[in-house]
């Protein structure tokens, strides 16, 4: 059989061969294509799958197909051979040097940025749709607190005593509201991870809502309790769907600060909703601030439905970048699996930041449904003068949680642990400013007082917007909306349990005793933020390794690799994705995976003189050989 002549079919020049897979057949001779220049393949090179060898039917791709024919033999008749083979033009590279080119950077080295996403969305669009779900959430939160500055005006209105009041409006109804906000955000985070995340929010804010404003018609107690404990639903639901719709618009060099920006407008609804009811309140009356706060957020939500778009899954992640840029009908197609959720709470970074929540939410619990009312009626300040500090401890906390995000993401882009040490050192000293707000005489020192409640809410602040940027961080784009569920519903479990520990602690020790070891919950919190120090890293690398495991799982439909398809215009058609067994594949995102990826991954060396041998063994018995050479007998 005569030595085999290259034709190379891509459409760039200064082409290195990649990796070769070989089929063998019989046929007419077909004539060599124009453009391009001809290399024989480097020895060693790693057996690509067809994803790779398949991708230059498109001619904006740096793959490109080589084909090798043979000329007729001695009985007249004619075989070829042919040979896909996936090429990498100099084009698609940072560098000339042959050698450079087989062993390109991290993905994320050689990433380029763009400001249009997978999907077509733009930068100016990803800006609209991060302050449509900043809006919505500042709404969801200026809800959460509403009760709280007329806790006795409603206690009166059922006719409750102190103690009555205490319990089943501080105790019994704040921890409804947040324990069927937990189940809510484990339902809500499964389904993020499967069906369409816009229409998911929109449905959350709904069933929330709704019953929100129905509360001006309230007449009794268990009519509030039910009705507060389905808006619950709204404010367990609505974040980890945000959260996950942000890990698949900005990269993690910018998680953190854009989670500061919706984490910040919880803090706004918190303050807003807060003096809506303690100014509104007492002058129209308690039920009127739900209404007032309901109404809106029903409209942000639709407007939301109408306007933002659904991204696509992963479209950020350094591991997938390549293919979303190369191929525009890639799709990340991975789906949550009860596996994924084991493997999920056994990640180290995920252990602590969720663990956190359960000692942090406590004093949150404490000053959302108590403090209030504590510093009014056990303080001496008038409703009005707690109101306003408590808003200025949101005022704090707003800017803790903008300053918090830019620093902590400055930090995390120079040393990622240095993020870890930030937080956690925030929130230990966080517990100073807050005891001075339950023990000091805060009526007479009144300067001290707001600095101390701006000192409260900043340190503490810090927390939310690196805390959520660390779990996207760690957490594939499918698994993202439960991890975030999971640290949401302990979270809300903390928040609702708190009041109920508070209630049982204040029997036992009085309001200040059960608010001081309230307090002091921070500092465990603080000191499992610090473990994460010594975790981030190690977890965001394992993360972004199982990526391009799983990409290596996603190839060309076959059917597209024997021709090349065109549309009505005679341009080329684009190609359908189609998933195939992970241990036959070669990781497709690094086109040139290291010797030991390529054992794990049971990538096949092939030297050129295997290739050679392997072309010139006679065809016509009919079997295929070891997989890499499919004979065919030659026809008579």
């Amino acid at each position: 059989m005569p030595s085999p002549r290259f034709v190379d079919r891509g459409a760039a020049l200064g082409e290195t061969t990649a990796g070769l897979q070989l089929h063998s057949g019989a046929g007419d001779h077909r004539g060599a294509a124009a453009g391009g220049t001809q290399q024989p393949a480097l020895p060693g090179a790693p057996l690509l799958p067809p994803a790779a060898a398949s991708a230059g039917r498109r001619s904006d791709s740096p793959w490109h197909a080589l084909e090798i024919q043979s000329s007729e033999d001695g009985s007249g008749h004619v075989h070829h051979a042919k040979l896909e083979a996936a090429v990498l033009t100099a084009a698609a590279l940072h560098t000339t040097d042959p050698t450079e080119r087989l062993l390109p950077g991290a993905p994320s080295e050689r990433r380029p940025s763009t400001p249009v996403l997978p999907g077509g969305i733009s930068k100016r669009e990803r800006m609209v749709m991060v302050s449509l779900f900043s809006l919505t959430a500042a709404l969801l939160y200026a809800d959460q607190n509403l009760m709280a500055p007329n806790l006795t005006a409603i206690a009166t209105d059922f006719g409750f005593d102190e103690a009555q009041r205490d319990r089943m409006l501080g105790g019994v109804i704040a921890a409804a509201f947040y324990l069927v906000g937990a189940p809510a955000a484990l339902l809500f985070g499964w389904l993020s991870d499967h069906v369409n995340r816009k229409r998911l929010l929109f449905a959350a804010v709904v069933l929330g809502e709704g019953p929100c404003m129905l509360t001006i018609f309230v007449t009794n107690y268990w009519q509030l309790f039910t009705l507060r404990l389905l808006t619950g639903i709204a404010l367990g639901g609505a974040l980890p769907v945000v959260f996950s719709l942000l890990g698949d618009l900005y990269d993690p060099s910018l998680r953190a600060g854009v989670s500061s920006i919706v984490q910040l407008s919880t803090g706004v609804g918190l303050a807003v909703g807060q003096g809506i009811a303690g100014f509104a309140g007492p002058a129209i009356g308690w039920r009127w601030p739900f209404f007032i706060v309901s109404v809106p957020a029903m409209i942000v939500a639709c407007v939301m439905l109408l306007v933002c778009k659904e991204p696509k899954r992963g479209g950020t992640e350094a591991a997938l970048q390549e293919q979303f840029q190369e191929h525009s009908l890639f799709e990340y197609t991975e789906r949550m699996t009860w596996r994924k959720l084991g493997r999920l709470l056994l990640i180290p970074t995920n252990i602590f930041v969720i663990l956190q929540g359960l000692f942090g939410c406590v004093p949150w619990g404490m000053i959302l449904t108590y403090l209030n009312d504590y510093l009014s009626q056990n303080k001496g300040m008038s409703v009005q003068g707690a109101t306003l500090v408590l808003l200025v401890l949101g005022i704090g906390g707003a800017i803790g949680v903008v300053g918090g995000g830019i620093v902590g993401q400055w930090l995390y882009n120079r040393r990622k642990w240095a993020m870890s040490v930030f937080i956690g050192t925030c929130t230990v000293a966080g517990v100073l400013p807050m005891y001075f707000l339950i023990n000091a005489d805060v009526k007479n020192v009144l300067p001290l007082t707001i600095i101390a409640a701006l000192l409260a809410g900043g340190l503490s602040g810090t927390v939310g917007p690196n805390m959520r940027a660390m779990i996207i961080n760690c957490n594939e784009p499918e698994t993202r909306g439960m991890a975030l569920a999971i640290q949401s519903m302990l979270d809300d479990l903390g928040k609702g349990l708190g009041p109920v520990f508070v209630s049982f602690f204040i029997q036992k020790l009085g309001r200040s005793g059960a608010f001081n070891l309230s307090t002091a919950g921070w500092i465990p919190c603080g000191l499992l933020l610090l473990g994460t120090a010594f975790t981030l890293a190690r977890d965001e690398d394992a993360m972004q390794h199982r990526l391009r495991k799983v990409l290596s799982s996603y190839t060309f439909s076959s059917s597209t690799l024997n021709q090349l398809d065109e549309d009505e215009d005679g341009e080329v058609a684009e190609h359908e994705y189609t998933q195939r067994p992970l241990a036959a594949a070669a990781t497709a995102a690094d086109a040139f995976p290291s010797q030991h990826e390529q054992q794990q991954l049971g990538v096949v060396q092939l030297p050129l003189t295997a290739v050679e041998a392997a072309l010139a063994k006679p065809l016509g018995d009919g079997r295929d050989d070891g997989g890499s050479v499919a004979g065919r007998p030659a026809p008579p």
